[in-house]
């Protein structure tokens, strides 16, 4: 009597395994044709349009080798001692970039503040982080050494910005961490980002994207690595204005406030002081080019401030010459900002 077990169970194993392998090819297939869609679609003017519909996922990825790490109450902050060596293209400065254990861009220091000194905490984008410019360059350097220099206090100036962040991301890093280290004066310098427009990209204001539970924020971010989920998106999904209309950018106008007077109270209810600064933009950089003012918090009745915008204003068609790019001043543009922020901490009367 022939036994036919042994062909069964071959073939059994074989209709298993075409079971498994079928599947993986289609969706090997399929995704080969969801990229070649959306590369078909792309814009050449935009090429992010349609990479990466969650916004949180790209915010994460802008910067390799872990310059930015997630965080669920701040949506992110940077990497406690990051480090990385001069780069050719100078993103910041001819100097290595070093992060300390809490992720400012200073030098090591303890959490808990000495006795004896006075602290200042400047929050800000990549601005005031330094972008273009290297640590001993940025304003909150030159800060700490114009009021070291002023006496009678010693100072320490903490460079918390953060590239990306927005009035929101600010405020929520005050709440969670800021407070921690007990500064006397926080330097608000946020505003910029909070006017990005939403898009595919950036697909909703950032209090939202902060109401999203981690669990779900982090299934969305691996599917977004899918072709056939962005393709899916971009084709079901209504299309996303870029224009900056105020219930379409990171943090609408109302919000921003709501944002700046929690900071204030906050400030008040420990007794410290906060300092606002006005953010600017040029024309024309490197060169000839006339600077507007981006965002005033004065206007909405936030003061002290330092009028960064009135500095370079001032300086007419020179305000170019002191700026690597629209934003981001250069080593003589931050110096400047550095004296005024100084000369309004000595009107406020907080140097005394």
């Amino acid at each position: 009597m022939r036994d036919d077990s042994a062909p069964r169970l071959l073939t059994t194993r074989r209709t298993l395994l075409l079971a498994l392998v079928a599947p993986l090819v289609v969706w090997v297939l399929l995704e080969g044709a969801a990229t070649l869609v959306l590369g078909a679609m792309a814009d050449p003017e935009d090429e992010l349009a349609i990479q990466d519909p969650e916004w949180l996922m790209h915010a994460r990825n802008a910067l390799a080798g872990g310059f930015f790490q997630p965080d669920p109450d701040v949506l992110w902050t940077l990497t406690p001692d990051y480090e990385q060596p001069t780069l050719e293209d100078a993103v910041w400065g001819d100097e290595p970039l070093r992060l300390n254990a809490f992720g400012h861009r200073s030098p090591a220091m303890p959490r808990d503040k000495p006795e004896g000194l006075r602290r200042v905490m400047v929050l800000g984008g990549s601005h005031p982080f330094g972008m273009w410019v290297g640590t001993s360059e940025a304003y909150p350097t030159v800060l700490e050494e114009l009021l070291n220099a002023a006496g009678p206090h010693r100072w320490q100036v903490l460079n918390a910005a953060a590239p990306g962040h927005t009035t929101f991301q600010g405020r929520r890093y005050l709440e969670t961490v800021g407070w921690e280290f007990a500064p006397d004066v926080v330097v608000f310098d946020l505003g910029m980002n909070d006017r990005l427009p939403l898009s595919l990209d950036f697909a909703a204001p950032d209090h939202e994207v902060a109401a999203v539970p981690t669990w779900a924020s982090d299934v969305a971010a691996g599917a977004s690595r899918s072709a056939v989920y962005r393709l899916l998106r971009v084709l079901l999904e209504p299309p996303v204005s870029a224009a900056r209309t105020d219930d379409r950018m990171r943090v609408p106008l109302e919000r921003r406030i709501d944002n700046l007077r929690a900071v204030q109270q906050q400030a008040e209810e420990r007794g410290a002081s906060v300092l606002y600064v006005s953010q600017v933009y040029v024309h024309a950089w490197r060169g000839p080019g006339e600077a507007d003012c981006y965002f005033d918090p004065a206007q909405h009745g936030f003061t002290p401030r330092a009028d960064v915008c009135g500095l370079f204003a001032d300086l007419a068609d020179d305000a170019g010459t002191h700026f690597v790019d629209s934003v981001h001043a250069d080593a003589r543009g931050h110096r400047l900002i550095a004296e005024r922020i100084f000369t309004a901490l000595q009107q406020a009367g907080w140097t005394r």
